[in-house]
């Protein structure tokens, strides 16, 4: 069933009919997937096969006691907003019979206020500060739900997974960082079901527009604090780059990038290092850098005892009178298959010198990301650029067949050993892959009791067909590729553990889209020249769509960058991309997950103008190295020229 009408979510029908599923779900008997909407049913087999007990009385406390002050701490700029704008609310909710609550972006509560009888109820069921509410505590429920969709919803009453949440009502939405995109938490209407209505809705929806509009601010406020003491701190022709408190790039000198390349690496990798935790005071000597990078090159930058940033200072020598950054000689171009993906996704640069390193050997590899990240893209240049390139590429889905057909497409079979089987025998993935690479895709849905056998290949070498006793000897790189979280499978007993320290040797994970925007532009380019033909000239996106690119979380990662894409350039009748030819469910995604107003929109567009022209200005009017500066393409810095006005340059 798609979604429905909240008027008809509330009848008594459709709630009688989703209990009577839901018991006939929890007792592992067929249903009928229409009578509940997939929303809620994609949820209820999410917590089913993450193993939540539905019969879970109350949501399990994350932390308690003095652990609640330090997730305060841990979500301080989160929790100063909601001190902010949530507290000038909380009277008005008194008599009211709802409950408003807040997260942080694991699901485990920060807040819950509102009317006072109704919270002293509902912390006999663990609604209280320091409780897990996500998707893997309390089953399906208005804010683990919200975080694991990434967008808001309603869920009433016997939708709930767990009998805990039955009796209420929930409608919540996700509050996103106003610069980056990423989850800082959930706000959430709580009540019985009669009173969280429709009209909760627009409350809900115009209490995140608050949030993010007071994260804005905030951030603004510090950027700016960053970029003076910047300006303050470096030299002339000095090699610096600023992070902001998580670790995200800011601005850099035009000399950085060029040092960066030379120590072999990019900003991009580095950024997650660099993240800065509020409760305590930035220390670079215990910070996790990867190779090239030494923590005294990095400056901390406080405000009132707090670190908000820190500026990464690339050493410089002098070499026959002049000064220039000391390169690493023995830094050399990446090999060719990967070479094509940085071109594309330069903040990768750092994780493809990590996979070059790994292609060299005939380790197994095992690569981690979401769904759409590029995985079998990267499994392919690893295979290109190893010592078996020769020899064949062979692709299994672990997840695309069942049991029985995975265990022959895998091992193959001998003649006879079971009804249709090939006369003479046929081999399987492992005998085709003899000399080169075997990919199992989606490696952490194959059965648990397949897992033992391809343990075994693995360790001896050998495989056995299905209905034959002589093992089969064979010499096969395997690389694995998972969007699951293997860890946490193992420690569930989901997946077996020496399978997955056997293939957890060398370990790559992708980032998400939604964490390097500035791969955006260059995907696209890529992606459109591939959709068009060779006579032809691609087309272009306008402005505001890329803009929009860029807003929004993309949880198809790259696949769903290259098919929206396609889907444009067929609308499109005069080669350019316009924002009515996406989707309506992406335009309506990126509207609910950007700030809301238009004075917070118009506050953004003018701190990058002003970031530009201080750029442009500490360049001395020179456009390629003002671009470089902001860690921009030339393309990208012409068109912020032409939205506000013509500056003077001297290129």
């Amino acid at each position: 069933m798609k979604d429905i009408p909240l008027s008809r979510l509330c009848s008594r029908d459709y709630v009688r009919t989703v209990g009577r599923i839901w018991e006939k779900f929890v007792s592992g008997c067929s249903v009928d997937d229409e009578e509940v909407r997939d929303v809620v049913m994609d949820s209820w087999r999410r917590c089913r096969r993450n193993g939540v007990n539905p019969a879970t009385k109350s949501a399990p406390l994350q932390v308690t006691g003095p652990g609640v002050d330090r997730l305060f701490q841990e979500n301080a700029e989160f929790h100063d907003a909601i001190r902010t704008c949530v507290s000038p609310i909380v009277p008005h909710l008194v008599g009211s019979q709802t409950i408003l609550i807040t997260s942080n972006p694991h699901g485990t509560l920060l807040s819950v206020d509102g009317d006072p009888q109704l919270t002293d109820y509902m912390a006999s069921d663990n609604i209280v500060p320091g409780a897990a509410w996500h998707e893997g505590g309390g089953g399906t429920n208005a804010v683990g739900t919200a975080l694991a969709l990434g967008k808001p919803l309603h869920i009433h009453a016997q939708e709930h997974f767990c009998e805990v949440a039955k009796r209420w009502s929930c409608t919540a939405a996700v509050v996103r960082d106003p610069i980056d995109g990423s989850v800082v938490g959930v706000v959430d209407i709580t009540g019985p079901p009669e009173t969280v209505t429709a009209q909760t809705w627009p409350f809900v929806i115009s209490l995140v527009g608050q949030l993010q509009a007071h994260l804005l601010q905030r951030r603004l406020t510090e950027r700016g604090y960053l970029m003076g003491r910047f300006e303050a701190v470096i030299k002339g022709g000095e090699a610096a780059v600023l992070f902001d408190q998580r670790g995200r790039m800011v601005a850099q000198t035009a000399r950085a990038a060029s040092a960066l390349r030379a120590l072999g690496i990019m900003a991009a990798p580095i950024l997650g290092a660099l993240a800065v935790d509020p409760a305590t005071a930035f220390d670079p000597a215990h910070a996790a850098l990867p190779p090239g990078i030494r923590p005294e090159w990095l400056l901390p930058l406080r405000r009132d005892g707090r670190c908000i940033g820190a500026v990464l200072r690339l050493p410089e020598k002098t070499v026959g009178g002049s000064r220039h950054v000391a390169r690493a000689e023995a830094v050399a171009p990446l090999a060719p298959a990967f070479r094509r993906l940085a071109q594309y996704s330069p903040s990768l640069e750092g994780v493809l010198r990590q996979a070059e390193r790994f292609a060299r050997t005939k380790t197994p590899v095992l690569l981690e990301g979401e769904t759409g990240t590029g995985k079998d893209e990267f499994a392919r240049a690893l295979h290109a650029a190893g010592p078996v390139c020769a020899g064949p590429f062979v692709p299994v889905n672990c997840a695309a067949l069942p049991r029985e057909i995975l265990a022959n497409e895998l091992f193959g079979h001998a003649d006879g050993a079971f009804t249709g089987a090939r006369r003479g025998g046929a081999k399987g993935r492992f005998e085709q892959a003899h000399g080169g690479v075997l990919f199992l895709d989606e490696i952490g849905d194959m059965p648990l009791d397949l897992q033992p056998y391809l343990l075994r290949a693995l360790e001896e070498g050998a495989v056995w067909r299905l209905g034959e006793g002589t093992a089969r000897k064979i010499a096969v790189r395997i690389i694995a590729a998972t969007n699951r979280p293997l860890a946490k499978d193992v420690a569930a007993g989901r997946f077996r553990a020496d399978l997955y320290h056997r293939l957890n040797v060398a370990a790559l994970t992708l980032p998400p889209l939604r964490d390097r925007p500035a791969d955006i532009p260059l995907l696209a380019e890529r992606f459109l020249r591939d959709l068009t033909n060779t006579t032809e000239t691609p087309p272009e996106i306008a402005p505001d769509a890329m803009d929009l690119f860029q807003r929004y979380g993309w949880p198809g990662n790259v696949r769903e960058l290259r098919n929206c894409l396609e889907r444009m350039a067929l609308l499109s009748t005069d080669g350019v991309l316009r924002v009515e030819h996406l989707p309506a469910a992406m335009r309506a995604d990126a509207t609910d997950d950007s700030v809301k107003g238009s004075t917070a929109a118009s506050t953004i567009k003018m701190a990058e103008w002003r970031m530009i022209l201080a750029s442009i200005h500490r360049e001395g009017g020179n456009l390629s190295r003002a671009a470089r500066s902001l860690g921009i393409a030339r393309t990208t810095l012409y068109r912020h020229i032409r939205r506000h006005g013509t500056v003077d340059t001297d290129a």
